[in-house]
């Protein structure tokens, strides 16, 4: 019964990309409804323990480091400032109650994807997330937060409120933002290198910065890319039906002065948390999405957990974020952002380097996944310096 309801509700979402919505003069979402799916206040409170949580019209979240150490783990939070005026908080989790090694720990440095954060990392608990096994093997585990996400959504001189705060896209955060915190992580324990773990979007940057500062390169001993995203010589059907929306997209956001997409607020969380509850009929709407984002996999969707999952993710990224992938999707090509694209309809951009990365890397996929698809793996893995790569 989930299964045909699941595919009920993926064809209705292709349905709906594929009409004709007139997002123009506004006449389709009045700016109220703007307001509501892109708000710029986001009324949204963190808090260490459950027990903080009074009554009120905020909604108050665990912060990361409440959802650490509610399982008796420590955590700590560091700020970082870019030389571009960044304020990044990444976190650390020292040490595990499972482990005997207290010294001369190797650091791990794991970085999320698009619309994530470091709370994705640490939902599940002790025994099933990544982090906590890490801890438990002695590993020194530090989580990266790039800008605009929601632990990074502050600079030393812009408002997030403001067009120009959102004035990047994954190149900075690769060339900025990544060498950045690497550089404090290093600095801070004082080791000389580091293993990294990034998943999606947090592979895509890290290619960036080893091709782009390949001094970064004897830094990162391993690089392990989960579902790595890089080219595209292969597009699903299904990305391509997105894909054919985002030029209107892109001038619905320009027209309402959207800069920023799903941010993580007090209202979403509410709508998703009563969209997507475990007997709601609506679920299987909120699952068909998460499908065709990241692949079915009906055997692996814990239906439970969905409503805490998705009050901390999705959250922010920056709508040039998400037309930087359109670019390279549809150029089929792996480059930096090109502010003329728009304007001339052809790259004049340059493409990145990946011959420059000499760090062994381990490919990482599932044979589901719509994005990190297998052909696009393999060819990645017999063209450049790949230690491995897994299905």
């Amino acid at each position: 019964m989930m299964r045909t309801s699941i595919k009920l509700a993926i064809i209705l979402v292709l349905a709906l990309l594929n009409a004709e919505l007139i997002l123009s003069n506004g006449e389709l979402f009045p700016r109220a409804f703007v307001n509501f799916l892109f708000p710029k206040d986001l009324n949204l409170v963190r808090v260490r323990a459950l027990d903080e949580v009074n009554r009120g019209k905020d909604v108050k979240i665990l912060d990361f480091i409440g959802l650490v150490t509610r399982h008796g783990y420590p955590a700590e939070e560091h700020n970082v400032i870019t030389e571009d005026g960044y304020n990044l908080k990444i976190h650390r989790i020292p040490d595990s109650p499972l482990s005997n090694n207290k010294k001369n720990k190797k650091v791990v440095f794991l970085q999320h994807g698009i619309i994530s954060s470091s709370d994705s990392w640490v939902l599940f608990g002790p025994g099933k997330d990544l982090v906590f096994l890490l801890a438990d093997q002695g590993y020194d585990v530090w989580l990266g937060n790039v800008r605009g996400s929601t632990y990074s959504r502050s600079h030393v001189k812009m408002s997030p409120r403001n067009k120009d705060f959102w004035q990047f896209s994954y190149h900075e955060v690769g060339t900025i933002d990544l060498p950045n915190m690497i550089d404090y992580v290093l600095t801070y324990t004082g080791q000389g290198t580091l293993s990294y773990i990034g998943h999606s979007m947090g592979t895509t940057v890290l290619f960036v910065l080893l091709s782009t500062r390949p001094e970064y390169n004897a830094k990162i001993s391993l690089g392990i890319c989960l579902a790595p995203i890089a080219f595209w010589n292969e597009v699903p059907p299904v990305i391509n039906t997105f894909i054919a929306q985002i030029p209107i997209l892109m001038e619905f956001f320009d027209k309402n002065e959207v800069y920023e997409v799903t941010p993580l607020e007090s209202r979403s969380i509410a709508t998703r948390k009563l969209l997507c509850a475990e007997y709601a009929k609506t679920q299987a709407f909120c699952i068909a999405i998460l499908f065709m984002l990241a692949g079915s996999d009906p055997l692996q969707i814990n239906t439970t957990a969905l409503p805490e999952i998705l009050t901390y993710y999705p959250t922010s990224t920056s709508v040039l974020t998400i037309y930087h992938f359109y670019q390279n999707i549809v150029t089929r090509d792996f480059r930096s952002y090109d502010y003329k694209y728009s304007i001339y309809g052809h790259l004049t951009s340059k493409r990145y380097e990946l011959e420059k990365i000499t760090t062994p890397l381990a490919l990482i996929y599932g044979t589901n996944d719509v994005l990190a698809t297998r052909s696009v793996n393999i060819y990645f893995y017999l063209n450049f310096n790949i230690l491995c790569c897994i299905e």
